[in-house]
């Protein structure tokens, strides 16, 4: 994130000139929302499984059954758990589509005797099994899984604990702050340098140098402001809130992010006021952007929208992209810290930092549903 090096793709437009099937504002929905507790069972039947599911069941766990694999869509819900026989019909496929992007299932493969567990683990399965099966094997290997996600749990909160913070999340939060100023930094840099050196200044004419003094001056307080939040977040400082131009808020953001040749609409109420950081709701604005560009980007009309609207007594700043959307799977990951779908390129705290920065001014950032893209909603209190 930081300055553009040339002027993004950004209009201002009315809402009722934008798309219809790219305005709308659906409301929010937690139909995928994982069931923590939830073991999916896909296995043949037998006496030893009959046992397993019932210690399973004594402690605490909640056993779904289904026949057919291609059943599992119509449950509703994301199981965080599974155990599947692995000669059972479609059941390794299903685990290797599901695990696709990430890790979100934790599955315990069964295994008859002499069957070879490379398959198994290749389609995602955790950890194997050969039947028959023994209940207090079968309870160890949940409870595992289960007590892995409740430190995944644990660590969502790590920001908000007064506590000192775990040497690996801090390395990984210094990494997001050189992601932040590492290219304002460079735009300041460079306009100072082509200053500073007479034979480049004196081609450029009075404009040129006053355009590269007010470069780097925006180049600087852009690092200014994202030092002052970022210090405000580690100390646990409470932010001050003050009233706050939503509108003004996505112009600035806009104008922060490198578009490159996606087109980035502004579109909604003008007047729109909400109590808020004004250094930290950017940030947050500029994180979903730039998330957005990049998702994005490979679509053939490459188009981000931003709306700016109030409903009762919230202010709400949304950002929507055309790109390819958020698995419903991973609709509930993709706020866990360290979780990224984008490997070595992203540090998975951006959107851990972002629903801080908003819980800390009284608000809260979501992942509403969309028929195609991903729309994130900004909500502060109105004014």
């Amino acid at each position: 994130m930081g300055l553009p090096s040339s002027p993004p793709v950004f209009s201002r437009a009315p809402l009722s000139l934008v798309a219809p099937d790219f305005a709308r504002d659906e409301p929010d929905s937690s139909v995928f929302a994982a069931s923590e507790q939830s073991v999916l069972l896909l296995c043949r039947p037998g006496d030893d499984l009959r046992r397993a599911l019932q210690v399973l069941q004594n402690d605490g766990f909640n056993v779904a059954p289904v026949s057919d694999a291609s059943r599992v869509a119509g449950l509703g819900f994301v199981p965080r758990y599974a155990l599947v026989d692995a000669g059972f019909p479609g059941a390794l496929e299903l685990l290797a589509r599901v695990n696709q992007a990430a890790s979100v299932i934790s599955a315990v493969a069964l295994l008859e005797p002499d069957e070879p567990e490379g398959p198994a683990l290749a389609a995602g399965a955790t950890l194997t099994l050969r039947r028959p099966v023994l209940a207090e094997d079968v309870l160890g290997c949940l409870r595992r899984f289960r007590d892995n996600k409740q430190a995944v749990v644990l660590a969502r909160g790590v920001f908000d604990a007064n506590q000192d913070l775990p040497s690996a999340l801090l390395e990984s939060v210094l990494a997001t702050i050189g992601h932040e100023i590492r290219n304002p930094l460079a735009a300041a840099l460079a306009s100072m340098e082509c200053l500073c050196d007479a034979e480049a200044r004196a081609r450029l004419g009075e404009i040129e140098q006053n355009a590269a003094i007010e470069d780097t001056a925006l180049a600087l307080r852009r690092i200014q402001d994202v030092m002052s939040a970022v210090s405000s977040l580690v100390k646990g400082a409470p932010p001050t809130l003050e009233r706050v131009q939503l509108w003004e808020v996505a112009e600035r953001s806009i104008d922060a992010v490198e578009a490159g040749g996606v087109s980035v609409e502004l579109a909604g109420a003008r007047d729109v006021t909400g109590w808020a950081s004004v250094s930290l709701l950017e940030q947050v604005v500029v994180n979903l952007l730039q998330n957005a560009v990049d998702a994005a980007a490979n679509n053939l009309r490459p188009k981000v929208l931003v709306r700016v609207y109030a409903v009762e007594n919230e202010a709400r700043i949304s950002v929507r992209d055309n790109g390819p959307g958020v698995p419903a799977a991973l609709r509930e990951r993709i706020f866990e810290p360290f979780f990224t779908t984008k490997g070595e390129r992203g540090t998975g705290l951006g959107l851990v930092l972002a629903r801080h920065a908003l819980l800390r001014m009284g608000g809260s950032l979501s992942l509403g549903p969309a028929d195609r893209g991903a729309v994130f909603r900004v909500r502060v209190r109105s004014v």
